[in-house]
């Protein structure tokens, strides 16, 4: 009796513990919709405060824009310019005020059109028909970072006032124009001094009727954020500049191009020869060159826009970021160590916005040597040719050109020699075999292109 009595209750305590574990997941159930509600709620509110600021953060912008332009068509038509620019005047070409809280920076840029209703410079003598100006206003803070508003107007005169004009064209590597590119101009030969800060078209161009004319006068430098620079040089800095200061003659049109692209960056690697298994060779001085000048020196040699001495660190490596496209030269200095091969071959060509991996090897100096090189018509390398090298006392040595992965890729090095006349036969499967005479003396380099069957 005692014993079945009992069993109900248990029963009924597992009934009631059930309900009680019931009713905790209904409570985090509804906890967790709750707090999903109070996020959307949350998240609503946010937005809901973000698109108000975002709406009035723009509307203050435009009446900032609005009340720079109404200013300037308040002023005589002569005073309708920016501070060093052309036109000049006395606004700012750069303005920072703060409205709610936020800076904004008001950007005003005046140019002179020439209008193609009367014709165009050269032809039109007077081609600063009107006045362009336009407005950015733009802004930090909270609200949209980045963006900004834009106002334009033109400002017209009855008076005819003279000068020449200068046009600046900016092009990438591929010769296609750069639009929105930095160009800064100048000139502190003029009364008033010009300093102009402004952005290409669409088309990469700026053109500036009005232009005060004076000789060899404007300094011009164009790039963009992430680009290469180009620019003008005064004969301070080369004695011949490739490209000196622009002249502007009275009614007559001046042009100037400029070519600026993308960076490319270039990781190079310092090895042993292939006698040496291509073991790492740390901290390895090297000269480093691109074939770009900028003009020539007194004596009439070439004044190259990048020419460094560099060295790679403790483990081989250096990596140059931001060079310019270029077709760069490697160079050993004379000492104890002479170039046994580079991957890529030299030049090594360096395309806009590339990251290219340069290996380089070195071998003990010797007195005479020969880096041979083979390639196909194109100019790349060709891997496993047979390279055989005959001279006077009974020299008679075959080398066969690296793989591509190593850094001397379709090279043979031969080291040490004696100085005087070799011949060198290549042969490789697919190709019509060559052999060139070569005349050794110091570091020789020699190519050898082999023409497809």
């Amino acid at each position: 009796m005692h014993m079945s009595s009992n069993l109900p209750r248990k029963k009924s305590q597992r009934g009631h513990l059930a309900q009680r574990g019931q009713g905790l997941i209904e409570a985090i159930l509804g906890l967790a919709i709750l707090l999903i509600l109070f996020h959307a709620f949350g998240s609503l509110i946010v937005a809901a405060y973000d698109l108000l600021g975002n709406s009035r953060t723009q509307l203050t912008a435009r009446h900032l824009a609005n009340e720079r332009i109404e200013e300037i068509h308040n002023l005589p038509y002569a005073s309708v310019g920016v501070t060093g620019g052309i036109p000049p005047g006395d606004l700012p070409q750069l303005q920072t005020v703060n409205r709610n809280g936020l800076d904004y920076t008001i950007r005003t840029a005046v140019i002179f059109i020439d209008d193609p209703f009367d014709q165009l410079a050269p032809v039109d003598p007077f081609p600063n028909d009107y006045k362009r100006v336009r407005v950015d206003v733009s802004w930090t803070g909270r609200f949209v970072v980045g963006e900004s508003v834009t106002f334009v107007t033109d400002i017209a005169s009855s008076s005819v006032t003279g000068g020449g004009a200068l046009s600046i064209l900016v092009f990438d590597a591929n010769a296609v124009p750069v639009p929105q590119a930095n160009v800064r101009i100048i000139n502190t030969q003029v009364s008033p001094q010009i300093d102009l800060d402004l952005l290409t078209n669409d088309n990469g161009l700026i053109f500036l009727p009005g232009s005060p004319p004076c000789d060899t006068c404007y300094e011009i430098t164009a790039t963009k954020t992430g680009f290469s620079t180009d620019r003008t040089y005064s004969t301070a800095e080369v004695t011949n500049p490739d490209k000196p200061h622009a002249s502007v003659i009275e009614g007559e049109l001046t042009e100037i191009s400029f070519a600026i692209d993308l960076f490319a960056t270039i990781n190079l690697t310092s090895t042993r020869d292939r006698a040496n298994n291509y073991t790492s060779l740390p901290n390895k001085a090297f000269d480093f060159r691109g074939g770009k000048t900028i003009g020539s020196d007194s004596l009439g040699d070439p004044v190259y826009k990048y020419n460094a001495s560099l060295q790679t660190n403790s483990s081989g490596s250096l990596t140059l970021e931001n060079m310019e496209w270029d077709s760069y030269q490697l160079i050993l200095p004379s000492g104890s160590w002479d170039l046994a091969g580079t991957n890529p071959l030299r030049p090594i060509i360096a395309l806009p916005d590339q990251t290219l991996n340069l290996l380089f090897a070195s071998a003990s100096h010797a007195t005479n040597t020969l880096l041979l090189a083979v390639t196909d018509a194109s100019g790349s390398a060709i891997a496993s040719a047979s390279a055989q090298l005959t001279g006077s006392g009974g020299y008679d040595e075959t080398i066969v050109t690296g793989e591509a992965d190593v850094p001397d890729f379709g090279q043979a090095f031969f080291s040490p020699l004696a100085a005087g006349s070799y011949t060198a036969t290549v042969s490789k499967t697919g190709y019509t075999p060559r052999s060139d005479p070569i005349d050794v003396s110091g570091q020789t380099e020699y190519t050898i292109e082999l023409d497809s069957l």
